[in-house]
């Protein structure tokens, strides 16, 4: 298991306008991002077979992502407004700043913008946030060769 501090996760979402092509950088903002991938797990056990046996079915995944809202123009909020009830295209990196790699690949998959917390959470004077959570409407690619 790899640990990593002073984390600097990449995170690029897809534009409305350009929905397969992510081009905003939202990693200044973000505090903490998931990827979690599972797949399903198929039964092939036959006759004579001493135990059960599986093999991997179709992948599904989610993306979680918390981070601080910011309204300015081309930036987290205004990007997700206007792709709410669409698919957007994500782009993510482990570490962000340093070289692709199979050390350091990026992630490529598709999000339905399904849920939005345009107002944020935070009281007055405090900085707003939003967690959100994603199904991941594609399979995630892994490239240690895409740049970020």
């Amino acid at each position: 298991m790899a640990i990593y501090l002073n984390n600097n996760v990449g995170i690029k979402l897809a534009t409305a306008a350009a929905p397969t092509t992510p081009s905003i950088d939202i990693s200044a903002y973000v505090t903490n991002a998931v990827i979690n991938q599972i797949v399903d797990e198929l039964e092939v056990t036959s006759m004579g077979d001493s135990a059960h046996k599986f093999v991997a079915g179709l992948q599904s995944a989610t993306f979680s992502i918390d981070f601080i809202n910011d309204w300015a123009a081309s930036q987290v909020m205004q990007t997700l407004n206007a792709a709410f009830g669409q698919t957007l295209s994500v782009s993510a990196i482990t570490v962000k700043g340093t070289a692709v790699s199979a050390a350091n690949p990026s992630y490529q998959f598709t999000i339905l913008v399904n849920n939005l917390t345009p107002l944020g959470q935070g009281g007055v004077a405090e900085v707003a946030t939003s967690s959100l959570s994603f199904t991941v409407n594609s399979a995630v690619t892994v490239s240690p060769t895409v740049a970020f």
